[in-house]
């Protein structure tokens, strides 16, 4: 699904990114863990194909940058993070938001077909928003707008989901239930996930595998069968950690000391 080979990435003579290795195969869904600042998001950019590496190499379903044009191998790519949602006027119309994904444009410029009508209900209807599809996206609240642009990212039926920390700014129930949906839907479109936060809790049996950026680094990668490593998390966080399991959650608590 996607490779990276020794990917650094360098914005006004800072590294950012450096010695980025990491393959992701069919059926895997990632967590990608780390601190504010770690440089998850400027990742999923390189990901994405909306930045390019300053040295190595992204090999998307198999495909170096040069043997493919990039505008079809996003087609595959959905992506959603907070600041695609600010691009997006809040006049809007839900279904036209949810439908600009089939053309990875913000806002339509002509009405939106019949089958893209459908499709956009379909999607809908699994996440009980179809009775949002004619208001406008402004009077949503953040929750339901993080549901809308998932909506959006998979109408075009991508092989690959980026979630850029999409439970930010959610209250609990809603946390849960977005991460249900994103299970949902995933294994029904047969997508693969990469999602990415910094909260533990957020990291349901539903992932396999858990990739740690520290300090724009790579830092840990496995396998979540194996457990999420409280040593890890000390590392990063610089703190005492203690890691708590309830069916296949986790949950962490901090001392105030350091280690």
């Amino acid at each position: 699904m996607l490779e990276l080979r020794d990917v650094s990435l360098i914005r006004d003579g800072k590294k950012i990114l450096q010695g980025i290795t990491w393959r992701v195969n069919e059926g895997e869904n990632w967590v990608l863990f780390g601190r504010n600042g770690s440089g998850k998001t400027m990742l999923l950019e390189v990901i994405s194909g909306y930045l390019f590496p300053s040295t190595g190499e992204v090999i998307r379903f198999g495909k170096r940058f040069f043997e493919a044009d990039i505008r079809e191998l996003r087609r595959k790519i959905g992506y959603v993070s907070t600041t695609l949602r600010n691009r997006f006027s809040g006049w809007e119309k839900v279904l036209n938001v949810i439908v600009s994904g089939v053309y990875g444009s913000i806002g339509l410029l002509k009405p939106p077909e019949p089958l893209e009508r459908d499709r956009a209900l379909e999607l809908s209807k699994i996440m009980g928003m179809e009775c949002f599809l004619n208001e406008r996206f402004g009077i949503l609240s953040d929750g339901e707008k993080q549901k809308v642009l998932i909506l959006r990212a998979l109408i075009s039926n991508p092989k690959l989901l980026l979630l850029d920390e999409p439970a930010m700014g959610l209250d609990i129930p809603s946390r849960e239930d977005l991460l249900e949906f994103i299970q949902k839907i995933s294994e029904e479109n047969k997508t693969n996930v990469i999602y990415v936060t910094h909260h533990t809790e957020e990291i349901s049996p539903y992932f396999t595998h858990i990739f740690v950026l520290h300090g724009g680094t790579p830092f840990y990668s496995g396998a979540l069968d194996d457990g999420l490593p409280e040593e890890v998390l000390k590392e990063i966080f610089s703190k005492n950690v203690s890691l708590l399991n309830v069916d296949g959650r986790y949950y962490t608590i901090l001392s105030n000391s350091r280690k």
